[in-house]
């Protein structure tokens, strides 16, 4: 069976819209045929050898039914579902992965979600490839006591973690029994919410600050085991750090540079853990042109509908994808997009904006972002964002300009009596 399991927060509309009820496509399998006798007088000579019997192979159109449910977090919880070896689930939401692990019956499937979860784990999991990446395990309590080279950059944070909780980067400046009290407060105060299979209470990992730019993938591994690639993004700076996730883009040099590289990558990870049907968002930075992981999600791609940028610049859905083992010809899809630069931008409450006296104007913005594909309205007043628009642009330094954007500007007093 197929799940989508969603929990709170924004679950993007193309995931919502995945859920299919006896959807069918065809597919070729070879079917042998029983064996046919043949007649004495019809008896057929193989390499001198006169037999019998005879198989036909032949091939045989048969229909495959799809089924994708989306139930929520707390419906799976509820329910007496056992997630089997061959089930396909996908996650948007973090705080679902405890309860899957639970109701998984498949050792792989668990350990693949457990090793790419865990930080450290994941760290030796990729020091094949990178073997001289540093990084080292300690816990709260140890880490005044961690003595590291004090003129190189580190980033610390909790073995299990999310949202940023308790990141912290070291460097030669840094006061550790200060960041030490940060972090302990930091996970007190979530750990209030979150199980330890989400959220380390102890543990952390110190790792090698990363230079360079980030880039973020979609993929997920195919019924094979073989990675197929749904998008890859690129991640720029803003000026305005408060606005850090506001532009993700992809374009044909993007992929031409990267695909390659990536599916290596991906496919000496899955020497590793032996999966198949298992979707991940990664995210990489590019450092010294070296691509080098910095974290894995599991059972997900790019959050906030960022993973819905496929659909609205390629016309496939990647989350159907995932379901229905589909594998994009991107020379294809480039072929005929190849002027082409694709954007997902989040639109921010402004830094100066009280939102309950102002609100955003939607006209305005959208004059600004030019041509855009899709747009989504968020409600700001119980959210940080506005919207997320998905756009396309002909002109790569024109898509840049998004990174300058001041959200003050697209805001408007409250009209009275509104």
């Amino acid at each position: 069976m197929n799940y989508i399991i969603i929990g709170k927060g924004y679950i993007s509309e193309l995931v919502m819209k995945t859920e299919t009820k006896g959807k069918t496509e065809d597919k070729i399998e070879d079917k042998v045929e029983d064996k046919i006798e043949v007649k004495v007088e019809d008896k057929i000579k193989v390499k001198d050898k006169v037999e019998d019997k005879v198989e036909v192979k032949t091939e045989v159109k048969i229909k495959v039914e799809i089924k994708v449910k989306v139930i929520s977090e707390e419906d799976f919880r509820n329910s007496e579902l056992i997630l089997k070896a061959g089930d396909k689930v996908y996650a948007p939401t973090e705080s679902a992965l405890e309860m899957i692990l639970e109701k998984s019956t498949s050792r792989t499937f668990s350990n693949a979600v457990e090793r790419l979860k865990d930080k450290h784990k994941f760290r030796e999991l990729m020091s094949n490839l990178y073997p001289d990446f540093f990084f080292c395990k300690t816990t709260v309590d140890e880490l005044v006591k961690i003595e590291l080279d004090r003129d190189k950059k580190y980033i610390v944070k909790p073995t299990k973690g999310f949202f940023g909780i308790a990141v912290k980067e070291l460097n030669k400046e840094t006061n550790i029994s200060e960041i030490t009290k940060e972090i302990r407060s930091e996970l007190e105060e979530n750990s209030r919410y979150f199980s330890d299979s989400i959220l380390s209470k102890n543990e952390l990992i110190i790792e090698q600050f990363v230079e360079g730019d980030e880039y973020a993938v979609d993929m997920y591994f195919n019924e094979n085991g073989k990675p197929e690639i749904m998008n890859i993004y690129h991640h720029p700076i803003p000026e305005n750090n408060e606005y850090f996730h506001v532009l993700y883009y992809t374009n044909k040099e993007i992929f031409d540079r990267f695909y390659d590289r990536l599916k290596a990558i991906f496919l000496e990870l899955n020497k590793h853990l032996n999966i198949t049907n298992f979707p991940i968002h990664a995210e990489f930075k590019l450092e010294n042109d070296k691509l080098v992981p910095i974290e894995m999600n599991p059972l997900r791609y790019g959050g906030f509908g960022l993973a819905d940028l496929t659909f609205h610049a390629f016309g496939f859905n990647p989350f159907l994808a995932f379901f229905e083992n589909f594998k994009p010809n991107w020379q294809e899809i480039w072929d005929i997009r190849n002027e082409n630069h694709f954007g997902w931008v989040l639109g921010y409450n402004g830094t100066d904006i009280d939102v309950e006296t102002h609100t955003p104007n939607d006209e305005a913005y959208l004059h600004y972002l030019g041509d855009t594909l899709h747009y989504v309205e968020i409600d700001h007043q119980k959210n940080p964002v506005f919207s997320i628009a998905y756009i396309k642009d002909n002109c790569s330094a024109s898509l840049q300009r998004i990174l300058k954007t001041e959200f003050n500007d697209f805001f408007v007093p409250v009209k009275k009596g509104a």
